[in-house]
């Protein structure tokens, strides 16, 4: 039986939830206002042809997009069979049972919310605004979308979101091998960010895109990290 792990409860949601939820709030306010999406995107756009010369490149669209799609269905598809294994008696799994539960689907539900936001939001993508050649609107996150914009499919970041989606690793190993948490929490970022990078590039999403789907992540693992395990964390 695997020993449960206490955790302060006022520390665990301060660390975790109040300090993340400022900073994505600041950083946020700071990118929306300087208009940091504009000047990213522009670096990535060559206006003389009218093009995003990386949209379709070797890198960027077969290796990171396509690629990097199928690496993240490999990924899920072993932790489901992680799952599926430690409901084995004699697994060495076993103990772990909740655990990896928990990591499939806090690995489902952040990229799962996304995409009902992306079929909700009137936010679109780069290559389709006017600035950059196509014919939508530039719509910030605050702004007031109307009431004749059609649903921009864009926000937040789905390809990054499959990325950040392995922020939950960081809450896995923080009950199983705590020393090894932030290797979990980097693997996360890395793979979100690289992402979400490759898709800035394409032109297909905006930085503030990225941040978003890195947060919908946090914030869901975070949430099914308190009900899987809320007897682990405690008023010390």
């Amino acid at each position: 039986m695997l020993e449960p792990t206490k955790l302060n409860f006022d520390k665990f949601v301060l660390v975790h939830f109040i300090i993340p939820l400022l900073l994505f709030v600041l950083v946020l306010a700071v990118l929306e206002y300087f208009h940091v999406d504009l000047w990213v995107a522009g670096h990535f756009y060559n206006a003389g042809l009218h093009q995003w010369p990386h949209k379709e490149s070797w890198l960027t669209e077969n290796v990171l997009h396509v690629g990097g799609r199928y690496f993240t269905y490999l990924l899920a598809v072993a932790v489901a069979l992680c799952w599926l294994i430690s409901l084995r008696a004699d697994s060495a799994f076993f103990r772990y049972r909740r655990h990896l539960l928990f990591l499939l689907i806090s690995g489902i539900s952040g990229p799962l919310i996304i995409v009902l936001l992306k079929n909700h939001t009137h936010i679109y993508c780069p290559w389709s605004l006017e600035l950059f050649g196509g014919d939508k609107p530039y719509v910030r996150l605050f702004d007031y979308a109307g009431g004749n914009l059609e649903v921009g499919h864009c926000f937040p970041a789905a390809h990054a979101g499959a990325g950040f989606t392995f922020l939950n690793l960081y809450f896995f190993l923080l009950l199983v091998k705590p020393d090894y948490k932030f290797y979990g929490l980097c693997f996360g970022l890395v793979l979100g960010m690289v992402y979400g990078i490759a898709q800035q590039m394409r032109g297909a999403h905006f930085l503030t895109h990225d941040l978003f789907a890195l947060a919908v992540c946090w914030f869901s693992s975070f949430v099914l990290f308190m009900l899987f395990f809320r007897k682990q964390l405690q008023w010390l």
